[in-house]
């Protein structure tokens, strides 16, 4: 029983260990993100320019995109149209065939002059 005992006196220590060194990289961390910040803001100025030209140019590529995107899908919408009459279509090949036959058997030849 006195082992349950100290393996849970380790466990809270290895508990309080964690969160002291939890605790000491958290004010690290908030140090050097309140040291850094203007440098990160500043940053963030100089990259306006180059963002409002990477849109710039995302809208021009776009705007020739788009009408290329738009045919394909239409030639596919078409193509998948045709297949799906075709699909419709194809299981009665067996009895227009048959239909053709009969007609070829029974139609009344022209009289012979």
């Amino acid at each position: 029983m006195i082992e349950l005992l100290v393996l849970g006196g380790l466990v809270a220590a290895g508990l309080a260990v964690a969160a002291v060194v939890g605790f000491v990289f958290f004010l690290l961390k908030l140090v050097l993100w309140v040291v850094l910040l203007p440098l990160r803001l500043a940053l963030k100025a100089l990259m306006i320019p180059v963002w409002f030209t990477l849109g710039a140019v995302g809208l021009a590529v776009g705007a020739v995109a788009v009408p290329v995107v738009v045919a394909i899908v239409a030639v596919v919408a078409v193509v998948g149209v045709l297949a799906a009459a075709l699909a419709f279509v194809l299981p009665a090949i067996p009895f227009v065939l048959l239909g053709l036959l009969l007609w070829a058997i029974f139609r009344r030849s022209p009289a012979v002059a």
